[in-house]
């Protein structure tokens, strides 16, 4: 009998490990984090959920802006462009290490970690912004030559017809599945840099694991509260 209730318990605390392990791979979702509102967030469950997004979030950001400054460089500004990204990256894990350490054996160890990263990959990700949106004659921006297209010349004008406008950007409000995969990963990426661009959010979706509408709906926001500040470009392709 002992063995038989032994083999029961076992088997009971399997089925509860799989359980807690299931409940937080759901709480590691896009949806999940999603129902978490960070700005109020004060359990040290939800502040590491929120703080993991934020990092993740940069990260793709800094990924997404990476990508288009390393397709308009030439090939000598690239090299320089990796090298110098791959000595960042340490630096950033170092720094964060830095600053953390002395709490290493608390329970908030982690989540000062993850906001370290965060903040030193957006302040990352706003020089590489700064670098493709310089204006002519800034002397501390990169000239962007090798693996930028030439304009595309424009039909000749009709008389009295309007000037042609950008193909609106579309993204279907009923596909929830993550960008990704629903759009692919060019198009995701291309969604993300936008949004980051953009958005006025302190914790902004700009994230290929959530949906491209989300992401979407987010860059339509940004483009409308910069209005006709000097918006980027893309922006007149979000316009209803």
């Amino acid at each position: 009998m002992s063995g038989k209730t032994s083999l029961l318990s076992a088997s009971l605390a399997v089925a509860i490990f799989a359980v807690a392990a299931g409940l937080a791979m759901l709480l590691t979702t896009p949806a999940a984090r999603a129902a978490i509102d960070c700005a109020a967030a004060k359990t040290q469950a939800d502040l590491a959920t929120c703080t993991t997004a934020n990092a993740a979030s940069a990260d793709a950001g800094l990924n997404a802006v990476y990508k288009v400054l390393a397709g308009r460089l030439a090939p000598a500004s690239l090299k320089r462009l990796r090298d110098a990204q791959r000595a960042w990256i340490p630096f950033r894990d170092k720094e964060c290490a830095f600053r953390t350490q002395p709490y290493a054996d608390g329970s908030v160890y982690s989540t000062l970690v993850e906001t370290c990263r965060a903040e030193l990959t957006k302040a990352r990700l706003a020089q590489l912004q700064h670098q493709l949106q310089c204006p002519e004659g800034d002397l501390s921006c990169v000239p962007q030559s090798g693996g930028s297209a030439a304009p595309a010349k424009a039909a000749p004008a009709t008389a009295g017809a309007a000037p042609a406008k950008p193909a609106p950007a579309k993204a279907s409000q009923n596909d929830t599945r993550p960008c990704v995969q629903s759009a692919g990963k060019a198009k995701s990426d291309q969604y993300v840099s936008q949004c980051i661009q953009v958005s006025p959010a302190t914790n902004p979706p700009c994230n290929g694991q959530n949906a491209c509408s989300m992401m979407v709906d987010e860059i339509k926001r940004g483009c409308t509260m910069i209005g006709n500040d000097n918006p980027p470009s893309f922006c007149s392709a979000y316009k209803d």
